[in-house]
């Protein structure tokens, strides 16, 4: 009896003892979802805004076009802008930014607007491509001059040239190069369409001074990584409708031009290989709720 006794009372102890651990595990799980709530707060609020407007623009605006996507990444883009913009106006701050970086954005969407506003070649079919994606398109120019503004003029004292020395002409020259040999012809204008062919090239490679500037600062600022994983998004999006549209690029019949095409997704596939191990480590820092600032730090992550 006594015998009994002492092995049901085991058995139950053991089993309070492992109900007592499943919740203390739970428990830490549930503690360690809302670390990383608190912890990434705003981050959540950004993108759950961005996923809401896109959302509108879709409903509202779009036919449901495949080619919607060029319109997706052009507002994925801007969004970008958006963030950093604010976030230097916010903090009266552009450190940690790459004015190179920016500089490149803005030469190549002032290149974009040439090649989609006064022809229709490069503007997606669905209803979107009317008169929004241009709109999208204006509005980045006027961010990317407006945070090239504040870091060459307003908030100049907090902008480090020193870290930001990837000589961004080069790209530039390189990119303006290969538009010169391989563009396509839809817009059946050379210098419209070479433009449209630099700014895929130069964009290809616009986010080096920014990865450059990480590397040697070993620091990484959060806004300005949350906007290269947003260009990264973007730039996804628009590889994904290249991917199955790049035989438009291409005349079979030309000598060079039978190539563009795979230019232009060798290109775009080049940059999401160049950020991969930025967006691994980004996505990383936001599963396991460290700061984005230790993405550098392997320990932190």
């Amino acid at each position: 009896m006594n015998g009994g006794y002492d092995q049901q009372q085991g058995r139950g102890s053991q089993q309070s003892w492992a109900t007592g651990y499943q919740g203390s595990e739970y428990g830490g799980d549930k503690g360690k979802k809302e670390s990383i709530l608190v912890r990434h707060n705003a981050e959540i609020k950004t993108y759950g805004t961005l996923v809401c407007f896109l959302f509108v623009v879709f409903w509202f605006f779009s036919d449901g076009d495949f080619s919607f996507l060029l319109t997706l990444a052009s507002i994925v883009s801007m969004s970008s802008f958006l963030m950093v913009a604010l976030a230097i106006e916010s903090t009266k701050s552009a450190k940690g930014i790459s004015l190179k970086m920016m500089e490149s954005y803005l030469v190549l969407i002032t290149a974009r607007l040439f090649a989609i506003i006064p022809f229709e070649g490069y503007l997606p079919y669905d209803r979107s491509g009317d008169w929004l994606y241009q709109l999208i398109e204006a509005f980045q120019f006027c961010l990317a001059g407006t945070i090239v503004f504040l870091c060459r003029q307003r908030y100049s004292g907090t902008y480090n040239p020193h870290s930001d020395t990837l000589n961004h002409f080069f790209l530039m020259a390189g990119a303006a190069v290969l538009a010169l040999i391989f563009h396509p012809s839809l817009n059946a204008f050379m210098p419209s369409d070479m433009a449209w062919a630099f700014a895929l090239y130069l964009e290809s490679v616009s986010s080096l001074p920014q990865l450059f500037m990480f590397q040697r600062e070993k620091e990484v600022e959060k806004w300005t990584a949350h906007f290269l994983a947003m260009q990264a998004l973007s730039k996804l999006t628009s590889f994904i409708f290249w991917i199955s549209s790049f035989s438009e690029l291409s005349d079979p019949n030309h000598s060079v031009k039978w190539s563009v095409g795979y230019w232009v997704i060798a290109m775009q596939g080049f940059q999401l290989v160049v950020m991969g191990d930025f967006i691994f480590q980004y996505i990383k820092c936001i599963r396991t709720g460290a700061p984005i600032q230790t993405m550098l730090i392997s320990d932190a992550v």
